[in-house]
């Protein structure tokens, strides 16, 4: 089941915000590829792991605040000024800027309380692995496509059209957000991820087409199966086992809106799973303890590994 939200959207900036309409951005202002946002515009003063740790531990607390976002983008909702238009196109700006810096706790500044207290409480996280930012991968990168379709809503909220795309990876994400004002800027308060396509045939047929999961199932026979779940930016479950010796099929759902990675260095394994996207490996290992964990650049520090545990 893919979450209504996601907290590390793989987003893309416009490089120069011009815009046509107030609710709309010019979309021959910037190359089709988007702009790589400068990592050094990334200058949000980042949460503390206290601050996220306390948001975690009252996730029972208070109603969602607003709209889901694919309910949102639907609406009608009025035009927005330019003013407004442009402070929502400089939160994604930023967005991607920290995305591309590595620096997840600014990221999570960009999120409202209400929204990280749905998402990160069943995340697991490992918030002082977190707190050690590693520094960016240059081979890695988001690059900012377009905000647009940027509407006034009931209460002072907005919503509006997010287009990113990521590199190498070539996979480019839609993404439907709600945000709210807070002080001089806005915040997110929600993401939809409204369409995801990849830019090679080999990375679109990864997605299982109508029925594919039944076909999969109904192809793994008498053996053993389990799941293993990508999201943004964490594994589900993070502990797994499996009997020794044993084919054993392990489904590999991305459920998050960036390319994530299944490895385990003393198995040979490494899988990529782009977006939306379901593949599979299959694991027939000796007795013992092995690490499983995302390769791309700053996934594992963040605390998106587990332990497999065969016996």
């Amino acid at each position: 089941m893919v979450r209504p939200a996601r907290l590390l959207a793989a987003l893309t900036v416009l490089s120069m915000l011009v815009f046509a309409h107030p609710t709309v951005i010019a979309q021959d202002a910037t190359p089709a590829a988007g702009e790589v946002v400068d990592p050094a515009e990334c200058q949000i003063e980042p949460r503390s792991t206290e601050e996220v740790q306390q948001l975690i531990g009252t996730a029972s607390e208070g109603a969602e605040a607003t709209p889901g976002a694919a309910q949102a983008g639907s609406m009608e909702g009025e035009d927005v000024d330019e003013a407004t238009g442009q402070a929502v196109t400089q939160t994604y700006r930023e967005l991607v800027a920290c995305l591309n810096a590595g620096q997840f706790l600014r990221v999570y500044a960009l999120y409202t309380d209400d929204y990280l207290r749905r998402t990160l409480a069943d995340s697991g996280m490992d918030l002082q692995q977190l707190q050690a930012t590693p520094a960016p991968d240059q081979r890695e990168t988001t690059a900012l496509i377009a905000v647009s379709e940027v509407r006034q809503l009931a209460g002072g909220q907005v919503t509006a059209r997010v287009e990113t795309a990521s590199s190498p990876e070539g996979v480019s994400t839609a993404v439907q957000a709600v945000l709210e004002r807070a002080g001089d800027r806005y915040l997110i308060a929600d993401e939809t991820v409204i369409d995801v396509a990849a830019a090679t045939p080999e990375s679109a047929g990864a997605t299982p087409a109508a029925g594919g999961e039944e076909q999969a199932s109904a192809g793994q026979g008498t053996g053993e199966a389990v799941e293993v779940e990508a999201y943004d930016i964490y594994f589900e479950p993070k502990e797994l086992s499996i009997p020794a010796d044993t084919d054993v099929t392990v489904r590999l759902p991305n459920e998050g809106v960036t390319l994530h990675n299944f490895s385990i260095d003393e198995l040979g394994i490494s899988v990529d799973i782009d977006p939306s996207a379901t593949q599979e490996t299959v694991i027939n290992a000796p007795a013992g303890k092995y690490e499983y964990y995302c390769n791309v650049p700053g996934h594992k520090e963040a605390g998106m590994l587990g332990t497999l545990t065969v016996q």
